[in-house]
């Protein structure tokens, strides 16, 4: 198919069918993506029209809200609980992942993308480069021993690939895809549309969530757990905010492992399937 022969039924068609399959917000970027693709088509004389122009969120994905979803300590259990009695369908990568997501509240991608080159197991530390960080800024990352063990399985785990979630399946991408922990977590949670609720899956006993909910989380525990705001922001690596944020170069690292070693602490039952005082 040549650009010529695109119609708007065909945008149409290609948001629709992300939509329906469960991912809104994909859905709204393809059609962000096929507006700036045709608009490039037209200023190269390809196209004289633009057939995704007609189109808005509401034809797509629809108006995404603000989430402010975080996971209770009660539910951390429930979840991984179930992680641990579907560990066919729900992997170790997988499982890994979500661990490792609540305890260093890393975005997503950062972590599904990371290379082993860039994690410095000895010293506790992760380099995360700016060029794949959102905001744009590297940060060094510490770990608690928690991770560091989490990090060492899935160093055997990855047989020798230079990425720390290698892909397990035929792909284009080396590593683990940007859908396939959501996808993982609907699937498990009977919540994939399309799909009826399997009587072993409990998502019911709990609020729905996704993987980004999970970086939420951690900052959430962080603010339980008494950890300063400003130590815990930049945990997840955010700019400060107005004057502290001009004048505060200080990047507390030794903060910001102490805080990630309380939040390591005290999920690490959930994780290992242990219970805890707190859970009983």
């Amino acid at each position: 198919m040549t650009p010529n022969n695109v119609t708007p039924m065909d945008v149409r068609d290609i948001v629709r069918k992300i939509a329906s399959s469960g991912r809104p917000s994909i859905s709204n970027d393809a059609l962000m993506y096929l507006k700036q693709l045709f608009n490039h088509a037209i200023k190269l004389g390809l196209l004289t029209y633009n057939p995704a122009a007609a189109f808005n969120v509401n034809d797509a994905g629809g108006i995404e809200k603000s989430r402010d979803r975080a996971l209770g300590l009660d539910e951390i259990h429930h979840v991984f609980q179930v992680f641990r009695d579907n560990r066919v369908s729900f992997n170790r990568d997988n499982y890994l992942a979500c661990a490792l997501l609540i305890v260093l509240g890393v975005r997503k991608t950062e972590l599904t993308e990371a290379r082993w080159s860039e994690f410095d197991l000895d010293n506790e530390k992760w380099d995360l480069p700016g060029e794949r960080s959102k905001s744009g800024v590297g940060i060094a990352v510490p770990l608690p021993p928690q991770a560091i063990a989490w990090l060492k399985e899935l160093q055997v785990r990855a047989y020798g690939s230079p990425y720390v979630f290698p892909s397990r399946r035929s792909s284009k991408h080396p590593h683990m895809g940007k859908d396939t922990l959501n996808r993982a977590i609907a699937k498990l949670f009977g919540k994939e549309p399309g799909k009826k609720l399997q009587p072993e899956n409990r998502m019911g006993e709990i609020d729905e969530f996704t993987v980004h909910d999970l970086r939420r989380t951690c900052r959430s525990l962080m603010a339980e757990l008494g950890v300063p705001g400003h130590v815990a922001e930049r945990c997840l690596n955010h700019k400060l905010k107005g004057v502290e944020g001009i004048y505060d170069r200080y990047d507390y690292y030794d903060e910001r492992k102490r805080a990630l070693i309380k939040v390591a602490q005290l999920v690490e039952p959930a994780i290992s399937g242990l219970k805890s005082e707190r859970s009983v």
